[in-house]
């Protein structure tokens, strides 16, 4: 039967993982695995319970449910969460690696920093002659910062230099944070240095634009290089020298050693893989690769790239203005099929959104409250493209994450699962099949952004509709909610000819209560009758708080015999609730409803119906208080 592979990892570091993925999966392919990669955004540059909501994905990876756990433990942005995750597998005895960070117990691949960034560092003080740098590191506690860091001072010491601690900052891996960090250097009125080492490429380019901004030209002014080379890092112009990892040997060798724990090795491996200098153009060299062929193919393939990020954008914006439009959870839905039935170029063939119902059935609730309750209602598949077709009845559960997942499926696959959260609390989560456009592409991010963003804007819109629609005290529709579901509710009856029950209940002696009890007594008569009401409340019926004591319920499908029925029920209840003795009075109500009739009575307004179940209310409610006034008489 076919083995499962968790992988968890970084999406900021796609091009690293992409290379890893393509180790993996030729491994997994012999091996018969299906791999599954939890990958989120988290970063050291955004606030702290935004990285909570991504890195949440990671607990969807019950390591029990997998064969083997790969571990990119650098890179996850959150070292303490890498070594729970490894934790976590090894106290299950399930097959972990950890790629990066040593963990004990556990077999780690690390990666080597040194042969790479020496290599580096010697080329740019013996081939250019460099005397003073200036370093730009990730995070102080990164162990790949703080090694890579060691290295260009070790080199340095070596040639008779110096790096002091005035020569060193920290973008945090951002774009944001290296170019502020460039800024301080070129306005603390200190000579230009003549090279920024960089402890990765998104920090490398990130500067190479901001002195370029600033007016210093790169190389010829000064020497910019990063690590890791990334894709990105090769088409940009000047291509970035860098150091390369082999993350594809990686991959393979972390599947080797997941597979011969498998088959009952209890050896631990602690190996470690050396990186190499990559030379590019950023240091005034020709470069290792012919960039100037990448460079073409770059512009060439640009065209394309921004005219499907266009089209992306236009299906992004389309769904967005769907969502602000809907008016129930039902409506989401559909406009969300229809709209990635016609619309799912980018996204793959197969391509799944689920999420947790009560994020938009229950709109009384806000994130925070549905944060508390996280998991108690289970998950429901909102969206299922699959084979390009739209699929219906898939289920998920905390076993089976993706929908219509099934182990005997003879093709190999690779699925992505990133997490769909509010901040902190997390409502669902994407799956993507086998490296769809948007991966390859580097379009993930910005797209997972804009679809949480239309959730966002969709459920606030509705939640304001429905608080509008809602009477704050009872949580039954208001007028308002009687105008906006009620009478479209009587109009659908007329046109599919079915009778339909309208009931009128108003509270007795309400008025006694409040007198001689006190108004929050009279309160919780209120809410005890409202809830009679709510737990006999059919299905697609709705209650409708009409005054302070009288409430209106219209239930579709009902006919004389159900209408007595759905009285009675809420007669017996608020007898059971007098039986418990709870309150030093009775709650009753009286009770009148009529039944609609569409063929007979076509031109009969709800207000008609209404009128009628009012005087039948009013004509029982006489009764029992004439009856009252002859038992005390």
């Amino acid at each position: 039967m076919k083995k499962k592979l968790a992988i968890c990892a970084n999406g900021w570091n796609y091009d690293l993982l992409a290379e890893a993925l393509e180790g993996i999966k030729e491994y997994s392919a012999k091996e018969d695995f299906d791999v599954f990669v939890f990958m989120c955004f988290a970063s050291y540059s955004v606030y702290s319970d935004m990285v909570r909501g991504e890195l949440n994905i990671y607990d969807m990876m019950d390591p029990e449910d997998y064969d083997g756990v790969i571990v990119f433990s650098t890179s996850l942005n959150s070292p303490d969460t890498a070594v729970e995750l490894c934790r976590r597998a090894k106290e299950k005895n399930v097959p972990v690696v950890s790629i990066g960070l040593e963990v004990e117990g556990i077999s780690s691949i690390c990666l080597s920093n040194d042969e790479g960034m020496r290599g580096l560092v010697t080329h740019l003080i013996e081939k250019h002659g460099i005397e003073n740098a200036f370093f730009i590191g990730g995070t102080t506690d990164h162990v790949d910062s703080i090694s890579r860091l060691q290295a260009v001072r070790e080199v340095f010491l070596e040639h008779g230099l110096k790096l002091t601690d005035e020569d060193v900052g920290y973008g945090r891996w951002s774009n944001k944070h290296t170019a502020d960090i460039v800024d301080e250097v070129l306005d603390s009125g200190r000579d230009l240095p003549d090279a920024f080492i960089c402890a990765n490429d998104v920090m490398a380019m990130a500067a190479a634009t901001r002195l370029e901004e600033r007016g210093h030209s790169v190389p010829d002014d000064v020497i910019v290089t990063g690590f890791d080379f990334g894709k990105e890092a090769q088409q940009f112009y000047p291509a970035i020298t860098t150091v390369k990892q082999k993350y594809d040997d990686i991959g393979r060798r972390a599947c080797e050693l997941i597979f011969e724990e498998i088959n009952g090795s209890t050896k631990r491996v602690n190996e470690s893989v050396p990186s190499r200098f990559a030379c590019g153009e950023s240091c005034g060299c020709a470069g290792d690769l012919d960039y100037k062929k990448l460079h073409i193919q770059y512009c060439r393939h640009s065209f394309k790239r921004n005219t499907d990020a266009r089209l992306l954008e236009q299906n992004e914006r389309v769904l967005r203005q769907w969502l602000s439009d809907v008016e129930s959870y039902e409506a989401m839905r559909d406009a969300m099929r229809d709209h990635y039935l016609a619309n799912h170029q980018f996204e793959g063939d197969s391509f799944f959104i689920v999420i947790d119902g009560e994020y938009f059935s229950n709109l009384t609730l806000d994130e925070k409250e549905l944060g508390h309750r996280a998991g108690k209602k289970g998950k429901e598949v909102l969206l299922a493209i699959k084979d390009n077709k739209l699929a219906e009845g898939l289920s998920v559960s905390a076993k089976k994450i993706v929908p219509g997942y099934k182990k005997h499926d003879g093709e190999q696959h690779v699925y992505i699962l990133l997490p769909m959260h509010y901040f902190e609390y997390t409502y669902g989560y994407v799956v993507f099949t086998d490296l769809p456009y948007i991966l390859r592409e580097g379009m993930l991010y910005p797209y997972m952004e804009k679809l949480q963003q239309s959730f966002k804007i969709m459920r606030t819109n509705l939640r304001l509709k429905r608080l509008n629609d809602i009477d704050r005290m009872t949580g039954l529709l208001n007028r308002y909610g009687y105008e906006n579901k009620a009478l479209p509710l009587y109009e659908e009856s007329l046109k599919n000819k079915a009778d339909m029950m309208v009931m009128f209940v108003d509270i007795n002696y309400l008025k006694i209560i409040n007198d001689e009890h006190g108004h929050l007594h009279g309160d919780n008569a209120i809410m005890t009758v409202v809830r009679a009401i709510e737990e006999n409340l059919a299905k697609g019926a709705i209650a409708v708080r009409f005054g302070g004591d009288e409430f209106l319920i219209l239930a579709p499908d009902h006919d004389e015999a159900k209408a007595a029925l759905a009285r009675q029920a809420i007669l017996d209840w608020l007898q059971r609730y007098n039986d418990t003795k709870q309150v030093p009075y009775n709650i009753s109500v009286s009770i009148g409803y009529a039944v609609t009739d569409p063929v007979g009575r076509p031109d009969a307004t709800l207000q008609d119906y209404i009128r009628e179940a009012d005087r039948l209310m009013y004509e029982i409610k006489k009764e029992m208080h004439s009856e009252n006034d002859r038992r005390k008489s």
